[in-house]
């Protein structure tokens, strides 16, 4: 037990002062373009109950959830992502607002861990939720959106992959898959894993022409070329609807000037299960798994009782953190602009004079039994842009000298 004192359970994270400063700043940014665009901040309760997220089609397997139990042994389910409560939100104490509800947050979630690069129970998500509309030109908002802050975190070398959960869909009942044999090709699809699918399709006895074409999902990647390839690959409505949808929404992203940040996958499904049209999400070669993922949910709101088209993203801000740093950003500490130091006799003064620098915006760090050589050196340390020392004699400045 004493050894586990300076410890935080695996998966957890603590935060430390410069990054903490720089996601802040990063927080304040998105904030203010989400509001820019339109979107009103929500804050949701870090507990659901359990019985709102135990639904298969939500895709949250249980095992994945974290769990706890309230005074009366009801479980209750510890948030694993913000559009199910966004979404229970809209349908309860926003269903007499009208539509579109544009809603945007800045909360944690968490799940157990996976097999992934940062290893994270805890992540903070910054997403936007676009209920009330089901146009082509909703989604490229949102994906236009998704790429602004992306720009605007100062990330570089990124793309948006873009897929549709409705050709994927398609393809499976084509194949005449059961939705619990479909969710095992889900996975197999996602990790690309192409000799588990054929096992798995010829386990199911599924034809070989079906297999042979179900078997190119994972290859559907590139530029828009890739749309004409799987067009010729079935004939399937949903499939042919989702494909018709998708060039819909990249020309219409032509001309918010995003065509350069698109490619094309058509084997991406994600986690969560809830979605039904465009999904999409952000990599850079700087991290080994996305750090922004979205998409059309249109089903999800009628199941919590107000049917409604609905698309909306989240962006991870660790994962963007990581990338930032990879690619050359740095996260020091912040210092203030000016630490104070003051003799036996002075300490009013020097109470006042920070009460006035800090009206004026400046941050000031009170330094109680500093001596006069110390506060120099603390500036020439660079610990504090202009170090103050106030005495009965008067007011001393010092900056660090030019190297």
């Amino acid at each position: 037990m004493e050894s586990r004192k300076l410890q935080i359970p695996s998966g957890m994270q603590d935060t430390l002062p410069g990054e903490c400063a720089r996601k802040r700043r990063l927080e304040q940014h998105l904030r203010q373009l989400f509001t820019l665009h339109g979107y009103q901040e929500v804050e949701t309760p870090i507990l659901e109950n359990y019985d709102a997220l135990d639904d298969p089609t939500y895709g949250f397997r249980p095992e994945a959830v974290w769990k706890t139990f309230d005074s009366k042994g009801r479980v209750l389910a510890v948030r694993p992502d913000s559009t199910i409560p966004a979404v229970r939100l809209a349908a309860g104490k926003l269903r007499s607002e009208g539509l579109p509800l544009r809603l945007c947050y800045m909360q944690s979630a968490t799940h157990y861990e996976r097999d992934t690069l940062s290893m994270l129970c805890e992540e903070t998500q910054a997403g936007v939720e676009l209920m009330g509309e089901g146009s082509p030109q909703a989604d490229a908002e949102v994906i236009a959106l998704a790429i602004e802050c992306l720009k605007a975190a100062g990330l570089k070398d990124f793309q948006i992959e873009l897929g549709q959960a409705g050709f994927f869909d398609g393809f499976m009942q084509e194949a005449g898959l059961t939705p619990e044999q479909s969710a095992v090709m889900r996975e197999l699809t996602e990790q690309k894993n192409a000799l588990g699918m054929q096992l798995y399709l010829e386990k199911l006895s599924v034809s070989k022409d079906v297999t042979r074409r179900l078997m190119r999902l994972p290859q559907l990647f590139g530029d828009a070329s890739v749309l004409d390839e799987a067009a010729a690959l079935t004939n399937h409505a949903l499939c042919r609807a989702s494909i018709s949808s998708l060039r819909q929404i990249i020309d219409i992203l032509r001309e918010y000037g995003c065509e350069q940040y698109l490619t094309i996958d058509l084997g991406m499904v994600h986690e969560a299960n809830y979605y039904s049209g465009t999904i999409f999400r952000g990599m850079t070669a700087d991290l080994g798994q996305p750090l922004l993922s979205g998409g059309r949910y249109d089903g999800l709101p009628a199941r919590f009782g107000r049917e409604m088209p609905a698309t909306g993203f989240a962006v991870s801000l660790k994962l963007l953190l990581i990338a930032l740093e990879r690619q050359g950003k740095t996260f020091d500490a912040p210092i203030p602009d000016k630490m104070v130091g003051f003799d036996a006799g002075s300490l009013s003064a020097a109470i006042a004079y920070a009460r006035e620098e800090r009206h004026r915006g400046v941050s000031v760090s009170l330094q109680y039994g500093a001596t006069p050589g110390e506060m120099h050196l603390k500036a020439q340390q660079g610990l504090t842009r202009e170090a103050v020392y106030i005495s009965r004699d008067g007011v001393k400045n010092w900056r660090k000298e030019a190297e």
